[in-house]
């Protein structure tokens, strides 16, 4: 992101405001804008944010409802989500489209987030790693997990989905890094 030193910043899913908080110290020229769901989240991301002023907006909203979200457009350098896995996929595909209306030519849309290990062979191999480093999951077994990602919401999809959505949307995309079931994707909109 070197080359956006300047313009919009917008954090989908912003939280507490972390994430917020680490690119305005990098990129003391940039102007963020904070979308959460979350009063409480919100209210940690003002307190967080606070010393930066002007430079902050941040807005109570949902990535389901994108549409009525009164955000920059067009002007936009980078796009910063870590919730996509709470979407199903037409609502997946929704956000990749207002992403791709609310970035400049040559913006960048990163997708930090939580990624499906799609069968379940592959999940017990991703178990018997995470159990090697120490991380085991929760979720002993297939059956499990998919209980877990139930109870808890999440619909993840598989890299190869979250990069046919990105690229269908008509940006150009990439996965930078994966390690187990997190992911760091890239898109950029083409000049």
């Amino acid at each position: 992101m070197d080359a956006v030193t300047t313009g919009w910043v917008l954090d989908l899913g912003c939280g507490s405001g972390l994430v917020a908080e680490m690119v305005l110290d990098r990129f003391p020229r940039l102007t963020l804008f904070g979308l959460d769901s979350s009063t409480a989240m919100l209210s940690l991301a003002k307190d967080r944010l606070a010393r930066y002023g002007d430079r902050v907006k941040l807005a109570e909203g949902d990535l389901t409802t994108l549409d009525r979200v009164e955000a920059p457009a067009r002007c936009v350098r980078a796009i910063v989500v870590q919730s996509l896995h709470h979407l199903d996929e037409a609502q997946y595909r929704s956000a990749v489209a207002w992403t791709f209306d609310h970035l400049a030519p040559s913006g960048w849309f990163f997708i930090i987030d939580r990624l499906a290990i799609p069968s379940e062979t592959l999940y017990s191999a991703f178990h018997d790693l995470r159990e090697r480093q120490g991380q085991a999951p929760n979720q002993p077994d297939w059956s499990s997990y998919l209980e877990w990602l139930e109870v808890n919401g999440d619909r993840p999809l598989p890299v190869q989905g979250v990069l046919r959505l990105v690229e269908h949307g008509g940006l150009k995309a990439a996965a930078l890094d994966l390690r187990g079931d997190r992911g760091m994707l890239v898109g950029r909109r083409p000049v």
